[in-house]
């Protein structure tokens, strides 16, 4: 078991005694060992035989019991171990193989002293060791205070990973041996305990995160290493309707890191997980279904991407990575389509994140033809600033654009009045701006005149008869979203 320690392998029944030559010629040289009977006895200088005490014979010291014969084989003072041959062991590793009035079955340990280590921790070679009040060595599980060590059925605290078997509904007591595992499942759970044997754990009924490697882990109170979603803060972040902000992703049983700065598709979601009673799915054609696939970004910090509530423009209500913008819900899953987003303060925009089965990268600039829920027409979202990615609203490259959809007169109308952001627009069956300043026909009769940027009804006689207000205006297109958000 223990390498590079004298062992005593122990069996209790007749007394064993000094026998050899060896043994007496050496006690004899020493002075004041007498042999009576064949028993070895010490002898003081009153001439009365020692008994109870300890007496040496060169490098070794032996106890003479209460008749002053040499004990063998026993503990003395419940400190000191002798061997058969009545030497003091030291430096020692001592097995008792069965129970005995004096001491359980087990293994104990005795110093350079000869002193029995008991209740406390002992190196040992290179390995830490602990041993109970009675000097046992421990094994197995051991609680000490807050700190939770593993010392296996060899006694010495282990470090390093460890899959262990483990019942959370039935937790191990101080003692119990564990198997070792390769892989975690509902049995087995994975620890890590540090160099000096103590395993990584949280000191309350939180998460602690630590740091290992270069990966960022968590573990609860027990020391299990978590896996999957779990929500390790307290509270939801400003703006987080949900809660999701409160979550991480710790991957597979096996895996236990902390996901950041990457994508991720999953096919289980907070709400299914332990921790699901921390966050709300009182939405529930926005919260993911269990089983369903969905897309995840995970931040530097390992929160996953969300629509904040308090988002004022796309730029805030999107998240940038890699250069490109994405779209995600309250509960962090991104989306793709035509969506609409009104905020807090009324403010309303428009953006296209690609098909359905696409990787739902924002797009911007002039798309010609955009397929909406079976329904094809030209869009135009904007290429910069704060509102990039917005579906254009008013005049872009003299052409008419309404949450991004391109305005056009009916057909066969030649031209027709459209209002977009209270401002009047006369606009022909390609969605070309009028802006020239003269007479326009409709369906071959006067109907409108430009004029110094205002639009008027005209008579046959081309007189101006009034001028257009927005009651005058034709429906704007029906935009039809894929998704709308009301933050």
């Amino acid at each position: 078991m223990i390498k590079n320690y004298k062992k005593l392998f122990l069996s209790f029944g007749a007394a064993a005694v000094l026998s050899s030559a060896a043994a007496f010629s050496s006690l004899a040289a020493s002075g004041g060992w007498v042999s009576e009977n064949g028993v070895w006895k010490y002898q003081e200088a009153s001439g009365n035989y020692a008994y109870n005490t300890w007496k040496t014979s060169g490098d070794n010291s032996y106890y003479l019991d209460n008749n002053g014969v040499i004990a063998v084989n026993q503990w003395i003072d419940d400190t000191y171990y002798v061997d058969d041959d009545g030497v003091m062991a030291k430096n020692s590793w001592i097995q008792l193989s069965e129970d005995t009035s004096q001491k359980k079955a087990g293994w104990y340990y005795v110093d350079a002293k000869g002193k029995l280590i008991k209740d406390k921790w002992s190196t040992i070679g290179d390995k830490k060791y602990a041993f109970d009040s009675d000097g046992k060595m421990r094994t197995g599980w051991f609680f000490d205070n807050d700190d939770i060590y593993y010392l296996g059925d060899n006694g010495y605290a282990k470090t390093g990973w460890l899959c262990l078997d483990y019942d959370e509904d039935n937790k191990p007591d101080d003692g119990t041996i564990s198997e070792i595992r390769t892989s975690a499942s509902d049995t087995a759970k994975w620890f890590y305990f540090q160099t000096n044997g103590k395993a990584k754990r949280s000191k309350n009924d939180s998460y602690s995160a630590e740091t290992i490697g270069d990966n960022k882990y968590y573990f609860n109170e027990d020391g299990v290493m978590m896996t999957g979603w779990v929500a390790v803060k307290s509270s939801a972040e400003a703006g987080d309707p949900t809660g999701i902000s409160k979550f991480v992703y710790l991957g597979g049983d096996d895996e236990g890191i902390m996901a950041k700065n990457k994508w991720l598709e999953l096919y289980n979601h907070p709400g299914d997980s332990d921790d699901k009673d921390e966050i709300t799915t009182d939405n529930s054609d926005e919260a993911p279904d269990e089983g369903e696939s969905n897309w995840y970004y995970f931040e530097s910090d390992g929160t996953p991407a969300y629509l904040n509530s308090k988002a004022t423009n796309m730029s805030k209500a999107t998240t940038k990575v890699d250069g490109n913008s994405y779209f995600f819900n309250s509960y962090g899953v991104r989306q793709t389509g035509l969506i609409h987003v009104v905020t807090s303060s009324g403010k309303e925009f428009t953006g296209y994140f690609g098909e359905n089965d696409s990787d739902g990268k924002m797009l911007t600039g002039k798309k010609s033809n955009l397929s909406v829920d079976g329904e094809t027409a030209a869009y135009y979202f904007s290429e910069s600033g704060s509102d990039k990615g917005c579906g254009y609203n008013g005049s872009k490259d003299d052409y008419l654009y309404y949450q991004g959809r391109l305005v056009k007169a009916d057909s066969g109308s030649d031209y027709q009045v459209f209002c977009v952001d209270n401002k009047m627009y006369l606009v022909n069956e390609s969605g070309k701006i009028q802006t020239s300043s003269k007479n326009y026909k409709v369906n071959g009769s006067w109907t409108f005149k430009v004029s110094g940027g205002s639009i008027y009804f005209i008579d046959d006689d081309k007189k101006s008869t009034g001028k257009v207000t927005s009651s005058d205006a034709e429906s704007l297109p029906e935009v039809i979203y894929d998704k709308e958000y009301t933050l």
